[in-house]
């Protein structure tokens, strides 16, 4: 039997409007943190400010850039592409009209804007999945991969249905639990969606980076079982108010994340490069969130009560610090790839062209890093601490940070207008086509 075609990486501009759409929502995201910190720091969890500001993260930045990684990566990494790429354009559309409703919706309190948003998400997110999901059964390679990403889909679907089920309680439709029903809709979307997809995308990307291919990896194995597991059992008991079930749902999350820990040790323990580049920073600094996010779920299940202020900083040591540290560590060299070949490898910049590690200015990337976690750590710890000022100022740290990406985008705009047109050359995906990312090392 013949072997399909290698599949063709799509057009720059799909994954390129994701990642620019996300780019301009992490801006959003870190305007709204100076704004909202005094909320998080008395307390008022569920302000619709609030809620308006986590969206513009969690939709805005980490969808946004999970849907324009993934149809990128399995081409690369699967061998299979999207079965359409205009669908796909317009599913980017649906993804940014529903999240542009979402927020908008939760900072004005319109219920009506609510559910016009899920419904626009709901078209971007069945498009998505209609076009990439089952392409992975004809994968030959990655197979772990597309487990890991299917698994994470379906979190997202039910954390989906949990925000209708809430959506539609301030329009008389129907009464459920306001605190179990948006903890389980947070650990579906954040523990879920979010974190197992990038374990699975992060599980080919992250030893490329590193050059930790001989790194043991065992423990992706478990990881996925025990999350999904702990993640159905977890939710369970907190839509059914069980104790029991809750915390043996939050045990094996416990167990899931320290393995995760465990395979993120071993990738920098194997790594061959030994320096630390800004992008291995932002992944080692989202494994300390990570230490963190375990600590303070431990807590909440220890406590046995809801604490608005204790689950605050649950929210943003595991969003703004796992979840976001992580997936700019990704960004921070698959953006600048793309870029490069989409501005140099086919235009024939020649000798001219710089390396792809210029488009990323080293000093600006560690300075962003560190107002990234200054800011995280720091507005935590002032919501725990009940202190609004040193929480707004945490939160003015997190701008600082998605100003200094914005800069980054700025900079390789300008290395490609100021880089003169020299004779053709062929792109390193033009010389070796079934290898696109491996250049990132």
């Amino acid at each position: 039997m013949t072997p399909p075609p290698p599949a063709t990486p799509p057009p720059f501009r799909l994954p390129g409007e994701h990642f620019a759409a996300a780019l301009a929502w992490l801006v959003v995201a870190g305007m709204a943190a100076p704004l909202v910190a005094s909320d998080l720091a008395a307390g008022n969890l569920f302000s619709p400010r609030v809620l308006a500001a986590t969206h513009a993260l969690t939709l805005g930045v980490l969808t946004t850039m999970i849907f324009g990684a993934l149809y990128q990566f399995f081409p690369a990494t699967l061998g299979v592409g999207a079965r359409s790429i205009p669908v796909a354009h317009r599913t980017f559309w649906a993804l940014q009209a529903g999240v542009v409703a979402m927020v908008l919706g939760f900072w004005r309190w319109l219920p009506w804007l609510l559910v016009a948003g899920w419904l626009l998400l709901f078209l971007a997110v069945g498009g998505l999945s209609w076009n990439l999901l089952p392409q992975r059964r004809r994968a030959t390679q990655g197979q772990l991969v597309g487990r890991y990403v299917s698994a994470g889909h379906m979190a997202l679907g039910l954390a989906m249905a949990l925000a209708l089920a809430r959506i539609g309680e301030p329009l008389g439709w129907w009464a459920v639990s306001r605190t179990g029903f948006i903890a389980a809709h947070f650990h579906l979307a954040a523990l879920g969606f979010v974190s197992l997809t990038i374990v699975g995308v992060g599980s080919r990307m992250v030893p490329m980076f590193l050059f930790a291919q001989t790194a043991p990896t065992w423990a992706l194995g478990w990881i996925g079982p025990l999350a999904a597991a702990g993640l159905v059992v977890q939710s369970a008991g907190l839509l059914l108010s069980r104790r029991p079930l809750t915390m043996a749902g939050g045990g094996l999350l416990a167990a899931a994340g320290l393995l995760l820990l465990v395979q993120l040790a071993y990738w920098f323990h194997h790594r061959a490069r030994r320096e630390v580049d800004p992008a291995a920073g932002f992944l080692g600094a989202a494994a300390g969130f990570l230490v963190g996010t375990m600590g303070l779920g431990i807590w909440l299940l220890a406590a046995g009560q809801f604490d608005p202020r204790i689950w605050a900083a649950y929210g943003l040591v595991a969003l703004p610090g796992w979840a976001t540290l992580f997936t700019l560590g990704v960004a921070h060299r698959i953006v600048p790839f793309l870029a490069w070949l989409h501005l140099f490898g086919g235009r024939g910049r020649g000798a001219h062209a710089p390396p792809v590690t210029a488009l990323v200015h080293r000093g600006l990337a560690w300075a962003t890093l560190a107002a990234w976690v200054t800011g995280t750590g720091l507005m935590a710890a002032a919501v725990l601490a009940a202190h609004p000022a040193l929480a707004t100022l945490g939160g003015v740290l997190l701008a600082a940070g998605a100003a200094g990406l914005g800069a980054q985008l700025g900079r390789g705009v300008q290395l490609w207008r100021a880089t003169p047109v020299d004779p053709p050359f062929p792109s390193p995906a033009a010389r070796d086509p079934g290898r696109p990312l491996e250049v990132l090392q």
